[in-house]
């Protein structure tokens, strides 16, 4: 394993950001921390990358024990996410920086830097200034100047969250193809659900300073291990006694399979190529209040059966449907 966390606890005051948390991190893989804000993801890369002490437990990198090494003995790379770049250096100086303070030859740096600029599309920019480059092109240039030091782990603080919808979507892209051609071991912090499912070979799910689940993003999708993992990676609703997604549900305008549930339609969204339903049921106790089951259903689909405002339909788990036990029974 590349890294070995284990029996980390990290308090502050009465509050436990980290509470006995282990994780072995595979080498060579690019995986994910992910959970909401205040879960403790942050504070366990800061203590792997060593800008944070725990108050207890181990962190081992490529066999090494680095619990007490301070971050300059780690050989990790560390990316924040406002770049943290040298204002009044180049973009070339700024990947330069590392090997320059490591006194690395002359030569070796320019040929160093040259590959990494290449390496992140950055070559016609290399004498310009941070400033004239866009949230994008700074923040890739923050990845060349961690890589420049060839580090053996990559670490990574929501490298993406203070930029836009269309250049996080360009830019988790074009890391995935990054990590595929440098193979360095690399983990990087994310609350979105979507960035850690698109990126990463495998996701750690942290929440209130535990591990929640360790798996592929198949497997956290398909088998997650409780209600909280299943409804941090995706949209849930409930349908009887169970939770389950809205794409998972079948949609029939006559009575469908046994324990089918009844209800009428009275919302319809078109998003795309995609009709959001929300259904109140009919068999429900006077009295108590249920919230309506969102479906999911292609255009195509809800063209077939006709759907519409107002209309009675009979709603089912579909086969192989990934369902949890509802928390209340409804």
């Amino acid at each position: 394993m590349s890294i070995d966390v284990r029996n980390i606890t990290r308090t502050y005051g009465d509050f436990y950001a980290l509470d006995d948390v282990s994780v072995a991190l595979p080498t060579g893989q690019l995986t994910a921390l992910l959970g909401p804000s205040g879960g403790g993801k942050s504070t366990l890369l800061r203590i792997i990358a060593g800008l944070d002490t725990a108050d207890s437990g181990s962190v081992s990198i490529e066999g090494v024990d680095a619990t007490k090494l301070p971050p300059q003995k780690r050989n990790v790379g560390f990316v924040f996410q406002h770049y943290a770049a040298f204002k009044h250096m180049s973009v070339a100086k700024n990947v330069a920086f590392g090997l320059e303070i490591r006194k690395r030859p002359k030569v070796e740096v320019k040929k160093r830097v040259g590959e990494l600029l290449e390496l992140v599309h950055l070559s016609p920019f290399a004498d310009r200034m941070p400033s004239q480059l866009s949230g994008g092109q700074r923040q890739r240039m923050a990845l060349a100047r961690a890589l420049a030091v060839e580090p053996t782990v990559l670490l990574l603080d929501e490298p993406f969250g203070a930029l836009d919808a269309k250049v996080r979507k360009e830019l988790r892209e074009w890391l995935r193809r990054l990590h595929d051609e440098v193979h360095v071991t690399t983990v990087f912090v994310t609350h979105d659900q979507e960035e850690a499912m698109e990126v990463a070979d495998e996701i750690v799910v942290i929440n209130g300073g535990r591990i929640e689940q360790v798996g592929s993003p198949d497997e956290l999708y398909d088998q997650p291990a409780n209600d909280f993992v299943m409804g941090f990676l995706g949209e849930v609703t409930r349908l009887g006694h169970v939770q389950l997604r809205p794409h998972d549900i079948e949609v029939a305008v006559g009575p469908g399979r046994a324990g089918a549930h009844a209800g009428r339609v009275t919302r319809l969204q078109r998003v795309g190529f995609e009709v959001r339903l929300l259904v109140e049921l009919e068999s429900v106790e006077p009295g108590r209040e249920v919230a309506p089951v969102s479906v999911s259903v292609t255009r195509s689909h809800a063209h077939a059966l006709d759907l519409e405002l107002g209309a009675r339909v009979w709603l089912t788990p579909a086969v192989g449907a990934t369902t949890v036990p509802a928390m209340v029974a409804v």
